[in-house]
């Protein structure tokens, strides 16, 4: 079943994303607003494309992307 996907911003340094944004542009103004805090640091857009969950059945898998 497919399900709209989102997107969360990322760096090497730092730790897990914890924010889901809804559409690309509020991804990229976070990735602007912590690159400005955080200067000469890498920030990524990324977009989710699948999730996977370990169950007793033993697989959950959502589709983020059009087949």
């Amino acid at each position: 079943m497919e399900q709209e996907s989102f997107y969360v911003v990322w760096n090497q340094r730092g730790g897990n994303p914890i924010k889901r944004h809804n559409t690309c542009e509020e991804a990229r103004q976070e990735a602007r607003r912590l690159s400005q805090e955080n200067p000469c640091i890498e920030f990524f857009v990324l977009r989710a494309v699948e999730g996977i969950t370990y169950r007793e059945d033993p697989w959950r898998i959502r589709s983020f992307c059009k087949k």
